[in-house]
């Protein structure tokens, strides 16, 4: 599998992401955050923005293709029981995005893209 890595801007926004990876194999930008400290719906715009090349202000909101309180809520740390388990996929700006409970993001474009 091949690796290249970006870093750029956006991803300064999510303290514990260093960077977004393409995996040229699978065609799909990865990158991983600690979601026990950082909010799931702002690593997501991240690793858009640094897909797209674009910055964070030229992306419309995340509300406008899924409930970010429901999102952030989905994988939460809960009081009782820990962290939370699933994956959750959604298109977005081009992407088919997929967020995992293990702090990991993918974007894969789409066809129409």
């Amino acid at each position: 599998m091949e690796f290249s890595t970006k870093t750029v801007d956006s991803v300064e926004v999510v303290p514990t992401m260093e960077s977004v990876e393409f995996v040229d194999d699978d065609g799909v930008y990865r990158a991983e955050y600690d979601s026990s400290q950082d909010q799931p719906s702002l690593a997501i715009v991240a690793v858009i923005a640094a897909a797209d090349q674009s910055a964070l202000s030229e992306l419309p909101p995340l509300y406008s293709a899924i409930d970010t309180d429901a999102l952030n809520e989905l994988f939460s740390t809960t009081a009782t029981e820990g962290q939370r388990k699933g994956r959750l996929s959604f298109p977005y700006e081009g992407f088919e995005v997929t967020v995992s409970s293990e702090g990991v993001i993918e974007a894969k474009p789409t066809e129409n893209a």
